[in-house]
């Protein structure tokens, strides 16, 4: 039997083995980017929003880019080289996004440093397990953004989505405006194989990217 194969099958009698203690009312958790979750209203399972004022729009002529976070849900030590190099693709790939797209609104120029009239778009994508029929499951439950004992059926059924959380903030008062967090819920993260690759969650970045920049001031 092949070496991968024994390891596919090894992890999930482990999944499944520990499946059976999990209970599906899931305790609330999230990615940890934002500092406070509990202000967020959400409308439906797949998406939280927050606005702390109304403001004017027109007034913001510039966007800053910060650097996005890949929120992998393991250990740093247990990261393996593969592993931290994906992240690193993920923050740069998504990065890159937002400016594309925001290169195609008028509106709105790039700017590398903080200044008056600017917007600060700050985000992170990490990944959770969702269960679209169960109404009891958090939606929002983080998972490790790779193969691990405990993701790995998970991936494997389907059950793994990309989410992206957003904060717009004010570059001259520091002041936040907006936070959101939304689940790509079309883009179904599948694997070819035990390990997880760009190409396995690409598409959902692409419509993040897309979420995240189309109405930046929404």
């Amino acid at each position: 039997m092949k070496l991968s194969t024994i390891f596919a099958l090894a992890l999930s009698a482990f999944a499944i083995l520990t499946s059976g203690c999990a209970s599906k009312n899931v305790a609330a958790k999230n990615s940890g980017f934002f500092s406070d979750y509990s202000q967020l209203q959400s409308s439906d399972a797949l998406s939280a929003a927050k606005s702390y004022k109304e403001y004017d729009v027109s007034k913001y002529k510039t966007v800053l880019i910060s650097p996005v976070q890949a929120i992998e849900a393991l250990p740093k030590l247990e990261q393996s080289d593969s592993q931290r190099e994906l992240y690193k693709k993920i923050s740069e790939y998504v990065s890159e996004g937002y400016k594309r797209e925001i290169q195609k609104d008028s509106s709105l120029k790039l700017v590398d440093t903080k200044e008056s009239g600017s917007l600060i778009l700050e985000s992170a994508i990490s990944a959770v397990e969702v269960h679209f029929d169960d109404k009891n499951w958090n939606q929002f439950s983080p998972i490790a953004m790779d193969i691990t004992v405990t993701s790995f059926n998970s991936y494997l059924d389907g059950n793994v989505r990309i989410l992206g959380e957003k904060r717009i903030v004010d570059a001259t008062t520091g002041e936040t405006l907006l936070e959101s967090m939304e689940i790509i819920k079309d883009e179904k993260i599948i694997l070819k194989g035990e390990t997880l690759k760009f190409e396995n969650i690409k598409p959902a970045l692409d419509k993040w990217i897309e979420l995240a920049v189309k109405n930046l001031h929404n």
